[in-house]
């Protein structure tokens, strides 16, 4: 049966949230349960507090402690999802990892590691879940890609051509499964204060990332929520392939 949900409503959909225990994936896995969505977590990390603060709304949550470039625990985590909710309408595929390094530094085995992670994890994910949507006739896979990709910065060149290659997948994603009622879009995070950025970014880039953006403030988890949130409703049906930067102003495309 399909459920397309009411303008601004997520009621009876259930969404799966990689990188959820903290920063943009907490956030993320908080405003699709204040939608009204069923949310599962998936990190490697601790996710009690993301529980915690999904659960005090009343919201049903569950968190898994899945390693999401092992296809065959995707596909057992994706087994145990739908036998609990029967369907898996959302794909937030938000994990990743970085690497400050610059190219002369970074070893090869790194690169692999990060491109796994942050790229064909991704793939993965939606190899096991896009089935279960195309049952329902209704799916939404949000891609979080960096905003990283459009500045001329130096170093993370692992993570960066990860997150370039998330916005092709995202694009060609978006051209073959539309015709199942599957849109697919990425969202671009400009700086955002999570633990990740601020653990590897200097002060001294922080402060001049604010001073060029048309807003003099650092980017928030929820700010990049909101517009997942919007991607992931039946507002968003003639919204595809598109990548869409949450960043301030900082730069525009």
């Amino acid at each position: 049966m399909t459920v397309e949900p009411q303008t601004g409503s997520l009621d009876g959909l259930v969404a799966v949230v990689t990188g959820s225990g903290r920063g943009i994936g907490q956030g993320i896995a908080l405003r699709l349960a204040q939608g009204g969505a069923a949310v599962v977590g998936l990190d490697l990390g601790e996710q009690s507090e993301t529980g915690q603060l999904v659960e005090a709304i009343d919201a049903l949550w569950s968190a898994h402690d899945v390693d999401i470039t092992d296809a065959d625990r995707v596909t057992d985590m994706v087994a145990e999802v739908v036998d609990r909710h029967g369907r898996i309408d959302i794909l937030v595929n938000n994990a990743g990892i970085d690497d400050a390094v610059g190219f002369d530094e970074l070893d090869p085995a790194r690169w692999r590691q990060i491109q796994a992670v942050n790229l064909e994890a991704p793939f993965v994910l939606a190899k096991a879940i896009v089935p279960i949507m195309r049952r329902h006739g209704y799916g939404r896979i949000i891609n979080i890609s960096s905003g990283s990709v459009l500045s001329p910065m130096t170093g993370f060149i692992a993570y960066r051509s990860a997150k370039m290659g998330i916005i092709g997948l995202t694009r060609a994603l978006a051209t073959e499964l539309g015709v199942d009622g599957i849109t697919v879009n990425a969202v671009s995070p400009g700086v955002i204060a999570t633990p990740m950025a601020i653990g590897s970014l200097p002060e001294e880039f922080l402060d001049d990332q604010v001073s060029i953006q048309g807003i003099k403030r650092l980017g928030a988890p929820s700010d990049v929520a909101h517009v997942v949130a919007f991607l992931a409703g039946a507002e968003a049906s003639f919204v595809t392939g598109q990548n869409i930067s949450v960043n301030g102003g900082s730069t525009f495309v």
